[in-house]
């Protein structure tokens, strides 16, 4: 079963859209979760959520050939070796500002960073400062390593990266742009300090980001 991460701003619902098409009703949805909220509710629910695939994983094997969602990795582990990982990622600063941006666009998402970048209150900086999306990759990952993952698309090379994805799992997924964002062009108009502290905050995904990159050709040299 591939169990598809979805990290905001990373190409994921392109890759939805195209799953939807290709799998059906054998593609089950898993957007409730919430990984990077807090509090105890957050936590609850989460907890629940878990609780619920470790309780019958065999009925997840049987009912679905894919699952794809804002979930933490990790929660699919009771898969065992069933769970065939999957995770497209994309550097750190350009997913950051494509965040801003989405954000600043949409003041009705539903996400109270939203409002406070649309008054101007919270700036690309500041967003990529927060904790929450200063760890977000490992966050996402749940301390699986990425040597686990059958398959590490990069958002930067969509087509190779969906090329891939059909050698390894056998599935032709259509070239989509869904919910596209600025790319890295787009930092042009982000002053140089500012640029500079959204790089210096996103440190520890740039290192998670190589250490995909690495993935990802690996799996190219031995799939393409």
């Amino acid at each position: 079963m591939i169990v598809s991460v979805h990290i905001p701003k990373t190409a994921g619902t392109s890759l939805r859209v195209g799953l939807e098409r290709a799998l059906g009703s054998r593609l089950l949805l898993d957007n409730e979760d919430r990984p990077l909220a807090r509090g105890p509710e957050h936590d609850a629910r989460r907890a629940r959520s878990a609780a619920e695939v470790r309780a019958d994983p065999d009925r997840l094997v049987r009912d679905y050939d894919a699952v794809h969602g804002h979930f933490v990795a990790s929660k699919y582990l009771p898969l065992g070796e069933r769970a065939q990982f999957a995770v497209f990622l994309r550097d750190p600063v350009s997913r950051t500002l494509s965040q801003y941006r989405h954000w600043r666009r949409d003041p009705n998402a539903p996400n109270p960073i939203a409002a406070r970048i649309c008054d101007g209150a919270v700036g690309p900086a500041d967003l990529a400062e927060m904790p929450e999306y200063r760890h977000i990759y490992a966050d996402f990952l749940g301390g699986i390593d990425l040597a686990r993952f059958a398959f590490v698309g990069l958002s930067e090379h969509y087509d190779t990266s969906l090329a891939l994805f059909r050698a390894v799992f056998g599935i032709d997924l259509p070239v989509l742009h869904e919910n596209a964002g600025s790319g890295p062009a787009e930092a042009d108009d982000i002053g140089a300090d500012e640029l500079a502290r959204v790089k210096a905050a996103q440190t520890d995904n740039a290192l998670m980001y190589d250490r995909g990159r690495r993935r990802f050709e690996a799996l190219c040299t031995a799939f393409l």
